[in-house]
């Protein structure tokens, strides 16, 4: 079992290395969270170290490391010189709008997304994309998805969703083989898009609660995704 800090030091990158990787100061890094061309970090680890000596002296030193998935290097190599940063936010919501309107199970997420002519709603999406967007800039999708793209962030939410209406019809009995393999499919198409998280917060995740959970009291524990 990884331990929270190998999980995030494994599949993260850490503030000081994606600037030499990035070839970049941090101020440098900063202005590019601050013009939202970049995520904030997805993890913070707060160290205190004790130093002493023999001299009978000590002093205790504090730290604050910040992690960036590592899809941050390739954001940062294709956003580093963009000057119109309302220009990287609306290519980013065209992409985010096309993936969840061509997706077939889009009726499941964001509540009343489809109007009464049966198509999605445009305003009501564009509601729910400004909020993903804060998710996004806060470092959150980072967290929960593989690449933090468009596209993962669209399947997501419909996936959990979906998972979430299964449960609510099938929760409390005994799974037939054909909805077992229902629930197999949405295990695929979660892990198609979504993090493992690190362990300290897997359990009050939506892999956590809504898909592990399931796994395990239809022993299916083998296919819940595991830490290498």
């Amino acid at each position: 079992m990884k331990t929270d800090l190998e999980y995030i030091q494994e599949n993260y990158i850490e503030l000081n290395d994606l600037c030499t990787l990035c070839e970049m100061t941090k101020a440098e890094l900063n202005q590019l969270i601050e013009k939202k061309l970049i995520p904030e970090s997805s993890y913070k680890i707060n160290s205190t170290h004790k130093i002493s000596s023999p001299l009978g002296d000590e002093i205790e030193v504090s730290e604050i490391k910040k992690f960036f998935p590592k899809s941050t290097i390739s954001l940062i190599q294709n956003n580093r010189k963009e000057e119109d940063t309302e220009e990287f936010k609306q290519i980013f919501k065209s992409e985010f709008i096309a993936s969840f309107k061509k997706h077939k199970s889009n009726e499941f997420a964001y509540g009343g997304i489809i109007d009464n002519a049966g198509n999605v709603s445009q305003v009501k999406l564009e509601e729910a994309f400004e909020q993903e967007w804060q998710y996004y800039l806060q470092g959150i999708y980072g967290i929960c998805t593989l690449n933090s793209t468009p596209e993962e962030i669209a399947h997501k939410e419909i996936t959990v969703k979906r998972l979430i209406n299964f449960i609510e019809n099938n929760g409390n009995k005994e799974l037939t083989e054909e909805l077992k393999k229902e629930l197999k499919i949405l295990n695929d198409d979660f892990n198609a898009v979504s993090n493992l998280f690190a362990p300290y917060q897997r359990k009050a995740s939506s892999r956590g609660k809504y898909l592990d959970e399931m796994l395990d009291i239809n022993s299916l524990s083998h296919l819940k995704k595991k830490y290498e």
